[in-house]
């Protein structure tokens, strides 16, 4: 179990931040005290050892920033602090944690608290031998976690119950709100709820997943029926081709023979081939060496009669000629490039000559030009200066330079003394400035020393004014102080002798012997319990055993009652064991049982669903034609009103009929109308009568016919629009016909589908009252069902608290055995501890009475050491006063001379402030003066200083031009021009001479070419001659191998072996036809087989079966999923409900305990915790276990609640007492608790039943080596009650008001 060690603390709070402040404080078990006064920083260790196992900084301290010790203090802009802290861990092993944080204060002076480091050390457990030390550091989050793991208790507990904060300690108290948060924390009702909420969220997931996972079920299965069809036809469809492809393998070995001897005919053919090729060639090339002949031989100038070898003679000779003449034309060739080369350097050089001709003749140019610039500078600076310059200086550059230097020289001492003057004249008037100042601070300094010595003796005649009263006043004191010094006597002196000394150390003495004595007797009780002790941990474990047994036993006889009718339900005949498996027999059996009957009613649901599709489908298709009849019937009406549509038809039919007959005559009777006026001009008989008319009746006819011709555009148009009227309307009647045959064919199938509707109506009230029939059925199994399930759980701790039961059983058997043989059962340890408590109490009442001896004997001591200081500082005052009133007449003599002074000091003060006003002005007039002059100086020194620049910089364009034509003096212009002139002429006369040379070159070289071309016609024939009697050798020996070839082809029977071929091939095409048409065949089924591959291979197809199984095996598992989450959700909130009952039992109880044990008052018998259960509309299967908490106060058995009824002492007691039960209750793997000020409030009884508690927690728990008490006060008295206390540490300021703690020890030492 885990427990504290050691705590050091530097720059927390009070503590202070340097190295040196760190201070450190050990625990020991079982009790460490801490005593100091009220804001000493004792409250500050609990908040370090909070801060160290949660990292959460105390309340009130604003994040951090007034935890850590405030910079501003100590003058800093930090202020670094770190808390470390060694302990053991749950396994015993020891850890350190250190934590470091700062606080530093940014520009705007705000402060900013941060957390720099978390580190946990490991250190091994001190029983093992590897001492290895592993240090890592955390994040803030993870080492809160980490700790918390380590010391085994969570954060809630460190904070709320072990090391409750001060001003949180009265949490018990709090509104419901907190309380119940608080509470939740403790218990970690939060996390169990997550938990189930996950459980649920999982359970209605995989409730969701099995229903998906069923209808996708079907659709697998569908799948997998339809792979086995389409593997049945691939096997078909693979049969096929293989009895295909053996035929095709028939037909291939019948062509085998027809291709071997078609490739033997393919040889001769190509053999012949050959052979006809070379023939071809040899013929060719024949003919055209006979053609190249004939050429050749037209070509010729003259032929050449001799053999070829004569010809190759001949041609030798004649190229040995030719090599002499171009080896002579190579030699001129090149004596001619030599000439040009040479040529061409000449002109170069001429070209160079010439540049440096035009360069001599710039450079004389620039050089006349430098000395007339010269000549001006010279003029341009005698000029401004009044200086005349010979012929001789001007033409001599070093007197030249020498004569400007001295002008210059003279220019610059002259600037130079009107400076010096200037300065010396500034030097003169800054000096009288200087001493009017002098003056002006010598009578100011006068001034401020007469004020100085006027406040000192001011101040000094204030003072022995005062003096003097006091000592004329002291004369009253002296009297009063005699008197007193008199009875101080007088009381130290019966003081004195009142107290024996010896008496009262020979008592301590025997005290002390007595106290020696009973410490003797406590260890012999010590060793005694020693031995006890060691096999007191075999007994406590078989005490321990023994109340487990019993309540196993306990717990079965409950479980077994509380489920005694339901077991009789579902089991005719008792049973013993085994309940969880017998019940989960009977569940699964109910469960299949609901299976059937759901499965009956799903599929009565599905034929309702079925029923109810088609129901609403027949609905929507009755409304829908109903509302297509209306619809039709309203076009069919728009356009035909309430005449029928075959009348209609028609009636249209017959106008269109009309209009068209109309319109085609008047189409026509323009042309009759013409011919009819033409026919009366030419005879005044009717032309349709042919009745004669006399002259006006035609004319009136004629105008007739005219007017009418003139109307038929108009009634054209007229007849036109009517006729376009008349078919547009006959279309309309044409477009309508469908809707009316729709209308028609709607109304003929409304009463079949009505009736349908009635039927189906008939059918689905059938299937609901069948379905209705089977949950009814349903109700009772699944009661039961659930009944066993709620069951589950219970049944399956019943076999476990067998189990545990009979293990217990046989542990305690053992354990028996392992009882030492001298164990003498007669001497109990409780009778040796309840000696030893006597002989602890005796020896503790010694030493209240020793140390109430030696309290008293410091206290007379003390006592008389005050009366003896008390008369001492008396007689010093005494001596005072008497010295105070000698010195008087002094005081009066030096307060007389005082008042002269100061008479005097006024007097030269106003002297000195008249005398320093004209003083004051004569120096401003002095300074300006001053200035004014200064300034025109340096404008008069300015103008001389830029004149003398611009000399300057005359003469530095005079050095430089001097320079410069020094220079082109020395280069010697002239001189070099004339070696120029004459140089070039020579060289032109060499170019003319080269110019010859070429020219007889080139005449010679156009000879020689001359020569060269008359020969190579000569050459020419020669070569022509040879290749003719080369081509005419060659000509015989083709004429020669042309007759071997003919010869060698007529030897071959080509005919036969073409008819052959023919034959074979036709065979082949039979072959090749059926072969064919077999792959035809092939073809087709091979893509009938490439499809069904595809969808075979297709994913859906490919893992039918596989999915289908996998379905299956899913389905069972995720049934198995929800089952199993159902039975752990109950399990899981059966105990938590356990859980929290059990520990509410063993607080309150421990809450009564203490109660009664401490609390002195009568109004209340006792205090607990209840727990509720709020009431919530939620349904019981989600709704989660909530408990609201509060404290409540009972007297002759009413309850009432107790806060807002307590006074402050029962507050403080009250939330004590609760933190102890939960201590005791939470925290076994940490057995420490600490309390701060646990007496604030309380009266003194219940002060001295707290110590006694505290005490008797004490002794029971000292022999657990990991438990401590750590108490916080600044009651003394309360500390000596608590009984034998060897050492306690003590928390106090120093003398830097920083905290400080020191480890006392009760004998002083």
């Amino acid at each position: 179990m885990s427990t504290i060690e050691k705590l050091s603390i530097q720059g927390i709070r009070s503590f202070g931040s340097n190295a040196e402040d760190a201070q450190s404080i050990t625990f020991t078990s079982p009790i460490t005290l801490i005593l100091g006064q009220n804001g000493c920083g004792k409250t500050t260790i609990i908040e370090c050892l909070k801060y160290a196992l949660t990292g959460e900084c105390p309340p009130g301290s604003d994040s951090g920033k007034n935890f850590v010790h405030d910079p501003k203090i100590s003058g800093r802009n930090e202020s670094l602090a770190q808390i470390k802290m060694d302990v053991r861990d749950k396994n015993n092993a020891r850890l350190s944690v250190c934590r470091s944080m700062k606080v530093s204060l940014s520009r705007d002076k705000k402060r900013q608290f941060k957390t720099m480091d978390s580190t946990i050390t490991h250190h091994g457990n001190s029983n093992s031998s590897d001492k290895k030390l592993e240090s890592m550091s955390y994040r803030n989050a993870d080492a809160d976690q980490a700790v918390g793991d380590f010391m085994g208790v969570s954060n809630a507990i460190i904070n709320s119950v072990l090391f409750c904060h001060q001003e949180d300690s009265s949490w018990p108290l709090d509104e419901g709100k907190k309380l119940k948060d608080k509470f939740d924390a403790i218990f970690g009702i939060v996390n169990y709820n997550k938990a189930l909420d996950h459980i649920i969220s999982m359970h209605k997931t995989a409730s969701d997943d099995l229903k998906i996972m069923a209808s996708n079920m079907k659709l697998l299965a569908h799948l997998k029926k339809e792979m086995d069809d389409k593997t049945l036809n691939l096997q078909k469809y693979e049969k096929q081709c293989e009895d295909i492809k053996m035929q095709c393998e028939k037909c291939d070995e019948e062509v085998k023979p027809i291709d071997l001897r078609l490739e033997e005919i393919r040889n001769i053919e190509y053999e012949i081939s050959k052979y006809n090729a070379r023939k071809v060639e040899m013929d060719t090339t024949h003919k055209n060496c006979v053609e190249q002949i004939g050429k050749l031989s037209k070509n010729i100038k003259k032929h050449f009669e001799g053999s070829l070898v004569e010809l190759d003679l001949e041609i030798q000779s004649f190229n040995r000629r030719m090599s002499e003449v171009k080896f002579q034309r190579t030699e001129v060739e090149e004596q001619l490039t030599k000439i040009k080369g040479s040529h061409v350097d000449l002109q170069k050089t001429l070209a160079t000559y010439d540049k440096e001709l035009y360069m001599t003749k710039q450079k004389r140019k620039n050089e006349q030009e430098c000395k007339m610039q010269l000549t001006n500078n010279i003029n341009d600076f005698c000029t401004k200066l009044q200086v005349n310059i010979d012929g001789k200086t001007r033409e001599n550059p070093e007197n030249l330079e020498e004569m400007i230097d001295v002008t210059l020289s003279s220019k610059q001492t002259e600037i130079t003394e009107l400076s010096t003057r200037n300065e010396q004249a500034d030097q003169l008037r800054q000096a009288k400035v200087d001493e009017l100042r002098i003056e002006i601070t010598r009578s100011e300094q006068s001034l401020k020393s007469q004020e100085k010595q006027k406040k000192a003796s001011e101040q000094e005649s204030e003072e022995l004014e005062v003096k003097i009263k006091q000592i004329e006043v002291s004369v009253h004191q002296l009297k009063a102080l005699d008197k007193q010094i008199s009875d101080t006597d007088e009381k130290y002196e019966n003081a004195n002798r009142s107290f024996n000394h010896d008496e009262c150390r020979q008592t301590i003495a025997s005290k002390k012997a007595s106290v020696a004595d009973k410490q003797t007797r406590f260890k012999s009780l010590d060793k005694q319990l020693t031995f006890l002790n060691s096999i007191s941990k075999l007994m406590a474990e078989i005490t321990l055993k023994e109340k487990e047994l019993d309540k196993k036993n306990q717990e079965v006889n409950r479980v077994k009652s509380k489920h005694s009718d339901n077991l009789a339900i579902f089991f005719k005949e008792p049973i013993t064991n085994n309940y969880r498996r017998s019940l989960q027999n009977v569940y699964d059996k109910l469960r299949r049982e609901i299976t059937d009957l759901n499965d009956k009613a799903n599929a009565q649901k599905l034929k309702e669903q079925s029923y109810e599709i088609k129901r609403k489908n027949l609905i929507g298709d009755i409304e829908r034609m109903e509302k297509e009849i209306q619809q039709l019937d309203e076009r069919i009406y728009q356009k035909c009103l309430s005449t029928s549509y075959d009348e209609l038809m028609l009636r249209s039919k017959t106008t269109i009929a009309k209009l068209q007959l109309e319109h085609g005559a008047l189409k026509s009777s323009e042309a009759m109308y013409k011919k009819y006026i033409q026919k009366i001009e030419e005879q005044t008989n009717c032309p349709l009568c042919h009745r004669n008319m006399s002259g006006d009746e035609a004319c009136d006819l004629t105008s007739e016919l005219t007017d009418e011709i003139q109307k038929l555009p108009d009634n054209i148009t007229r007849s036109e629009k009517l006729l376009k009227a008349e078919q547009s309307k006959y279309e309309d009647l044409l477009q309508i016909k469908p809707a009316i045959d729709k209308v028609k064919e709607l109304k003929e199938t409304l009463p079949l589908k009505k009736k349908e509707l009635e039927n189906i109506k008939q059918l689905l009230g059938d299937s609901v009252a069948e379905y209705e029939t089977q949950m009814s059925l349903l109700a009772e199994p699944t009661c039961n069902m659930e009944l066993a399930n709620s069951m589950m759980g219970d049944m399956t701790l019943l076999d476990e608290a067998l189990k545990e039961s009979l293990r217990f059983t046989k542990d305690l058997d053992q354990l028996k055995l392992k009882l030492p043989e001298n164990y003498d059962a007669s001497v109990s340890l409780d009778a040796l501890q309840a000696q030893k408590n006597e002989v602890s109490k005796e020896l503790e009442t010694e030493s209240k009475e020793l140390e109430m001896y030696q309290h008293a004997f410091e206290q007379q001591t003390e006592a008389l050491n005050r009366l003896r200081q008390f008369r001492n500082g008396l007689k010093e005052k005494r001596i005072k006063l008497q010295e105070g009133q000698q010195s008087l007449p002094q005081f009066k003599e030096r307060l007389e001379e005082l008042t002269r002074m100061l008479i005097t000091i006024a007097t030269e003060m106003s002297e000195l402030e008249l005398n320093l006003q004209p003083l004051k002005k004569n120096l401003n007039a002095a300074i300006e003066e001053k200035a004014r002059l200064k300034k025109s100086e340096q404008s008069k020194l300015l103008e001389l200083n830029s004149k003398y620049n611009n000399y300057k910089m005359i003469v530095q364009d005079i050095q430089r031009l001097n320079k410069q034509a020094q220079e082109f003096a020395n280069m010697k212009l002239t001189e070099k021009m004339e070696k120029l002139d004459s140089t070039i002429i020579i060289t032109k006369d060499e170019l003319s001479q080269l110019d010859v040379e070429i020219t007889a070159c080139s005449k010679q070289l156009e000879t020689i070419k001359t020569e060269c071309l008359s020969q190579l016609s000569l050459e020419r024939d020669l070569k022509d001659n040879r290749e003719l009697k080369q081509l005419q050798k060659k000509e015989t020996e083709l004429a020669e191998n042309c007759a071997v070839l003919a010869k060698q082809l007529g030897n071959m029977d080509f005919p036969n072996i073409k008819k052959e071929k023919t034959e074979l091939i036709k065979k082949k095409d039979i072959s090749s036809e059926r072969r064919g048409e077999l792959f035809g065949q092939l073809g087709e089924i091979k893509n009938h087989l490439n499809k069904l591959q595809v969808e075979v291979n297709k994913p859906e197809y490919k893992e039918s079966l596989k999915n289908y199984r996998r379905a299956q095996y899913e389905i069972a598992v995720k049934r198995c999923g929800i089952d199993d989450l159902r039975e752990h959700r109950a399990a899981l909130e059966w105990a938590l409900i356990q859980f929290h009952a059990e520990k509410m039992n063993n607080i309150n109880s421990l809450i009564r305990q203490y109660w009664r044990m401490i609390y002195k008052g009568n109004d209340i018998d006792y205090i607990q915790i209840k727990a509720e259960e709020p009431e919530t509309k939620t349904a019981a299967a989600n709704r989660r276990r909530t408990y609201n908490y509060k404290v409540v106060q009972s007297k002759n058995n009413s309850e009432i609640e107790m806060r807002g009824r307590c006074s402050a002492g029962q507050r403080v007691l009250a939330s004590l007492i609760i933190r102890m039960a939960l201590a005791e209750t939470f925290s076994s793997n940490c057995n420490v608790l600490a309390l701060d000020e646990p007496t604030t409030n309380l009266d003194r009884d219940n002060i001295m039943s707290l110590c006694e508690a505290l005490n008797s927690i004490v002794e029971e728990r000292q022999i657990q080596s990991n438990f401590m008490l750590i108490i916080i006060t600044h009651d003394e008295e309360f500390i000596s009650s608590l009984g034998k206390i060897n050492r306690y540490h003590r928390v106090q300021r120093n003398s830097q008001c920083k905290s400080v703690i020191q480890m006392v020890r009760v004998d002083g030492k």
